[in-house]
Order: C-alpha cells, then sequence, then structure tokens
C-alpha cells in the first residue's frame, strides 16, 4: 500500500517495489485500473465537451423552432416537426413551392427529404443561391408492403434490389445524393 501511495504522488518510485508474487500482481492490477479510470475520465470529459458543442451548434435543427420554417404539407416532415413544438411552420403542397417561399425570404428554412431537396436544387437553376446544411434528423428508410401470399413476388423483388445494390450505378446515386454512409 505504501508503494502505490508513493507511485501516485512522485515521479520516481525510488527503492520501493513489490516484492511477492500477490504485491506484483496487485501492483499489475492497481496500474491497469488505474490507466482505465484515466483513461475513461478523459473520455467522458471529451464527449461532455463535445455534445455542448453539437448541442450549440448554429447550424443545427433546434436553431429553427422559433424560427418561420417550411415544409411539405401531411408529409412525415410535417407531423415530426409539429410533434418537435415548432411554432412557426409554413407548409406547401410540394418543393418548389416551398423553395421558391425560402428563396424569397419568406422562410427561414425548408425541411425535407435531402435526396429530393438536392434534386430539386440541382433541377431549377433559380435554387442557385441554397444551401443545404448537414443537418440530420427523423431518418427513416422504406419497405415495400405486399401481402403475405406473394412469396414469390416478394423473392423476385429482393432478388432484383440485391442486384441493383452490388453496381457500381448503385454507388454513384447514393454518392450523388449524400447517402454513401447508409
Amino acid at each position: 500500500m505504501q508503494w502505490t501511495a508513493i507511485i501516485f504522488i512522485m515521479v520516481e518510485n525510488g527503492d520501493k517495489a513489490p516484492a511477492t508474487k500477490l504485491g506484483k500482481v496487485t501492483a499489475l492490477i492497481l496500474m491497469f485500473g488505474g490507466l482505465l479510470f484515466i483513461s475513461g475520465l478523459t473520455a467522458s470529459i471529451a464527449s461532455s465537451l463535445t455534445v455542448n458543442q453539437l448541442t450549440n451548434n448554429p447550424n443545427g435543427f433546434n436553431e429553427f423552432k422559433d424560427r418561420a420554417v417550411g415544409t411539405i404539407d401531411k408529409s412525415g416532415t410535417d407531423i415530426f416537426l409539429s410533434e418537435h413544438f415548432f411554432k412557426n411552420l409554413k407548409t406547401y403542397s410540394n418543393v418548389n413551392l416551398g423553395l421558391e417561399d425560402l428563396e424569397k425570404g419568406e422562410t427561414k428554412a425548408f425541411l425535407y427529404d435531402e435526396p429530393i431537396l438536392k434534386y430539386a436544387i440541382q433541377k431549377d437553376s433559380t435554387f442557385n443561391k441554397i444551401v443545404l446544411l448537414p443537418v440530420k434528423f427523423d431518418v427513416q428508410f422504406y419497405a415495400f408492403g405486399l401481402p403475405k401470399t406473394h412469396i414469390e413476388l416478394e423473392q423476385r423483388i429482393s432478388q432484383r434490389i440485391l442486384e441493383i445494390i452490388e453496381t457500381e450505378e448503385w454507388d454513384i446515386a447514393l454518392n450523388e445524393y449524400g447517402l454513401a454512409e447508409f
């Protein structure tokens, strides 16, 4: 015990060292325990600072809760924003109308599916001043709904999907719309 106290408060341990096998094993456990404790403490401090930085990010999703934002009427995004207390929510029948209001300054942001927004902005040159922020929320994955009796159709669709996602064109499409991480 005296040896561990000297190790913790002094740089050198001098002539103090464990002599027995039990003492050496105990010392080894204490050293690794101390190493794990210090690395865990460092990791939790770094994590706390990172979370605070992400929370205070002005480009973040919550920054727009009190501002005028738009989305597509009766969409998943509309429901999500309503449930998360967005106070000044304006809905549109299509993406182009929402982007037009954003361009005019009538809304501060237009929130909707990223690939659809990228496509609309690339397709219409009047939206060239609009920038998509790298903020993701409520990530959704889509599926096909089939009756349980259509097993053969399910297998054909599954096989075709697998064939498509193994192509180079699929990788290009994912990269083009920023979806490669999914």
